[in-house]
């Protein structure tokens, strides 16, 4: 017996698969008895027989009515098997009628939606405010308004309305009218801008600028004293305002700031001496510490004075019938309080008590200090009010740069009050149209009415240290190569050193 005869004799016996039996009693497919076996589909039925407008009971099965109207799909039969008895019959279905969506799939009839909601909205009192039937008869009720104004919905939007408008009135009063003013006055500057730009008219001084003797106009800092660019923290430059006097506060600034004289240098906006106690003694620290200097109104109205009173004076016909020239014997005034006005005659005080160096140190204080390139800033000038955009430093009228605190959009004549546009807006509005390396940065005082006011282009330093307020220092450090200076305003605390018979008369900066 061989090992194949063994192992035919231990396996089971084949077993022929359903599928094999199931072909085994296919007998084979003819275009007639294949045309018998085929399913036939419902016979076509027109569209009014199964209107879908007709009603529908409330038992009405949607899913049946498809199931129902939906013929099964034919068998698949391939052209391969299928004879020329099948090309025909599939040829005829393909000449019946269209088939009818609307006959097979009939619409349910138009509901609202919130009528399949299925809980308690209609039946609980609690929706009373929420649900009302509409009523039968849609002509005007009054109790039907009278139900609407009650409601607690109606209640609720009027009351989010009331507080809307409340809301929109206190912004408006708020915040919303003084920007509308800034607005406004952006627009103003705008316009006085490009009506001088494209007339080519000049600004005040442009053409024929005052000359006034005695006095510096313009004067460059040393360049060796200035940040630009070099070691981070090796130089720094402290700009000061107005002082007026308070030496204390003046000494006590220097000291917060840690000033060293060998790597800072002291600028001073103008206005160190007059109204403040210690006028002498706040120049005598200026010099000691060999700070710059701009010339301020106050400065000019007494080295005016000093001049007056060292200059030769007209005798007046006595028993002399000539009159000639002389020399005062002494610089000591000979007239009394009540020739002149009260600021005036302080003044003329302040001048006889200075001595000929401080004098020396407040003239050669020059109107406009140019400080030169800083990163960051521009071209950096310091002067004591303020300077006319589009004008020359060389050009700028130097009483304006002195006293002025506006512009008048109308005339561009600056103005020593606020009666016109502040001429920082101006300014600072005319710098941005300029190119960048055009651009420049002024740091002033005199205006304390203001205080502190830091924009892009220009820096108030003067905050009323005489009359109670701080004094501020500006701080500008080198930072660095290639790198923007680093600017920090540090204030003191200062007393008020005005008399009470005086507050009046100080009142003007």
């Amino acid at each position: 017996m061989s090992p194949h005869d063994n192992f035919s004799q231990h396996s089971p016996p084949p077993v022929s698969h359903p599928a094999q039996q199931s072909h085994d009693h296919i007998q084979t497919r003819t275009p007639a008895n294949v045309a018998a076996t085929r399913p036939q589909p419902p016979p076509y039925q027109p569209d009014s027989v199964t209107s879908p407008y007709r009603d529908f009971p409330d038992d009405y099965d949607d899913k049946s009515a498809r199931s129902e109207s939906v013929s099964p799909s034919p068998p698949d039969v391939g052209w391969s098997a299928a004879g020329d008895g099948d090309r025909e019959l599939m040829e005829k279905d393909h000449n019946r009628p269209p088939y009818s969506a609307r006959a097979h799939y009939p619409r349910r009839p138009q509901r609202p939606l919130v009528d399949l909601v299925r809980n308690e909205w209609r039946t609980n009192p609690k929706y009373a405010d929420y649900y009302r039937p509409p009523p039968d008869d849609i002509s005007l009720d009054c109790s039907h308004l009278t139900d609407v104004l009650t409601s607690r919905r109606f209640r609720r939007i009027v009351l989010f309305y009331i507080v809307l408008v409340g809301l929109c009135w206190a912004g408006w009063h708020w915040g919303g009218s003084s920007l509308w003013q800034t607005h406004e006055e952006d627009v103003a500057l705008s316009r006085a801008l490009q009506d001088r730009i494209r007339t080519g008219e000049g600004w005040y001084g442009h053409h024929l600028p005052p000359e006034f003797t005695g006095m510096t106009h313009l004067k460059d800092l040393d360049s060796r004293l200035v940040p630009q660019g070099g070691k981070a923290g090796s130089k720094r430059l402290v700009v000061v305002g107005d002082v007026h006097g308070c030496k204390d506060e003046l000494l006590s600034l220097l000291s917060k700031v840690s000033f060293d004289a060998k790597s800072d240098h002291l600028i001073l906006t103008g206005d160190i001496i007059s109204k403040g106690p210690y006028s002498p003694e706040a120049v005598d620290v200026a010099v000691s510490v060999n700070a710059s200097c701009v010339r301020g109104n106050h400065e000019d109205r007494v080295l005016l004075v000093h001049k007056d009173l060292h200059s030769q004076h007209l005798a007046l016909p006595g028993h002399h019938s000539d009159i000639f020239w002389k020399e005062p014997e002494s610089p000591v005034d000979q007239l009394d309080a009540q020739g002149f006005p009260h600021g005036e005659y302080i003044d003329r005080q302040l001048a006889q008590s200075l001595t000929q160096n401080q004098i020396d140190y407040l003239s050669s204080c020059p109107v406009i200090l140019r400080v030169g390139q800083i990163n960051g800033m521009g071209e950096v000038s310091v002067v004591h009010a303020g300077l006319m955009p589009g004008v020359s430093l060389e050009k700028q009228d130097p009483l304006a740069v002195m006293t002025m605190k506006s512009i008048d959009l109308d005339t561009y004549v600056p103005e020593p009050d606020h009666s016109g546009a502040p001429w920082t807006k101006l300014w600072n509005k005319y710098q941005s149209i300029l190119p960048k390396q055009n651009r420049s940065t002024v740091l002033y005082g005199h205006d304390s009415h203001t205080g502190l006011s830091l924009s892009k282009y220009s820096k108030g330093l003067d905050t009323g240290c005489v009359k109670g307020g701080h004094l501020s220092a500006l701080i500008i450090e080198d930072a660095g190569k290639w790198r923007k200076a680093k600017t920090q305003v540090v204030h003191v605390k200062c007393k008020d050193y005005r008399p009470k018979e005086l507050d009046r008369a100080l009142g003007q900066s």
